[in-house]
């Protein structure tokens, strides 16, 4: 069996909402890690009665399971949790997963490893190959709306300072690093001192974009890389998720929040006007080839939601409240904290 050659203190970051049987699942992904240097933080948004608060009394009510888990208590919203758990964590490496991830026993091993290599000491951050669902195929849709510079071109994982990415699933299994624009909210881990002074944009919902938003700019000041030769499981857990008409409004906020916080001219402005002109083009032909109410009343609800999260960049945000209070409880001898940020 491997053992860790290194002494990085690792924070796994775990915001979850609903999803008792999935968060189950990565406890014992985590439970069975060769590299043992580690906290678990699972940020619940739940309301009382509390399915992630049962799900983790259960877990530890096992002979083997962690003894470094920490139940954080937030109010719902994903940007809230991720920002509760940023407060909490102690670790030299800050791991934020959904709660639909699994991988294999030397995940943790490899993460350390990747940190500790001597050409790594400027990257900021890293996010792994997701083997249930990448690659994907870069079917004509994702040509027209590259041809129609909806987003800068075909390359995996480019992102232009308007927010405007390419999806890295377009790669194929490969074993090296790729430098890359932007991290995907499922699994990104950040080396802590990179992050000094940021925050996730806490009027970003959920489905808003909040992962590109961030990690762009940790890439401001850091490289980010994406590591071919470290792999995750992410499930997509249907429970819990909001439905495709919620999804398409959270993401249009948020593409239009990133632009208004972001361009800072004519050309920027000229650039998102392209990119309304691009995907509008783009639903009128979905609606051409497939005839329904979906498809015909997408392009409103984009344009709609859109213009909202324009509007919202001149809201500011609010400043991060008092770190978290812990409050202890044990069972079977295992202390799993559990914390309160609700009030904050």
């Amino acid at each position: 069996m491997k053992t860790a050659r290194f002494d990085t203190f690792v924070s796994v970051i775990i915001c979850t909402y609903g999803r008792a049987t999935a968060l189950q699942d990565l406890l014992r992904a985590l439970e069975a890690q060769t590299y043992q240097n580690f906290e678990v933080l699972v940020v619940d948004g739940n309301e009382e009665p509390s399915p992630a608060r049962q799900a983790i009394e259960v877990y530890v009510s096992h002979a083997n399971a962690l003894s470094n888990v920490v139940l954080i208590a937030s109010e719902k919203g994903l940007t809230r949790q991720r920002n509760v758990g940023l407060r909490a964590a102690k670790g030299d490496l800050l791991c934020f997963l959904d709660d639909d991830v699994t991988f294999a026993e030397d995940f943790l091993l490899k993460v350390a490893e990747l940190f500790g290599q001597s050409d790594m000491r400027d990257v900021g951050g890293i996010t792994p190959y997701d083997t249930l669902h990448y690659p994907t195929p870069v079917t004509l849709r994702w040509r027209l709306r590259a041809l129609l510079r909806v987003m800068p071109g075909l390359d995996p994982g480019r992102v232009d300072r308007l927010g405007r990415a390419v999806p890295l699933s377009f790669l194929k299994p490969w074993p090296g690093k790729k430098e890359i624009g932007w991290l995907p909210g499922f699994c990104m881990i950040y080396r802590k001192t990179a992050l000094e002074g940021l925050r996730f944009d806490e009027l970003l919902p959920t489905y808003g974009g909040e992962d590109r938003d961030f990690s762009m700019r940790v890439g401001e000041r850091h490289r980010l890389l994406f590591c071919g030769d470290l792999h995750v499981e992410h499930h997509y857990t249907r429970e819990c998720r909001d439905d495709g008409f919620s999804r398409l409004r959270e993401s249009s906020f948020g593409a239009g929040r990133r632009f208004a916080k972001h361009a800072r001219g004519f050309r920027d402005y000229l650039l998102v006007a392209c990119t309304f002109a691009g995907d509008f083009v783009i639903d009128l032909l979905a609606l051409v080839h497939a005839p329904g109410s979906m498809n015909l009343l997408t392009p409103f609800v984009r344009i709609q939601a859109c213009f909202e999260g324009m509007r919202s960049a001149r809201v500011i945000e609010t400043q991060q409240g008092p770190p978290a209070k812990e409050i202890p409880l044990s069972r079977n001898q295992i202390p799993v904290s559990v914390s309160n940020d609700r009030d904050n």
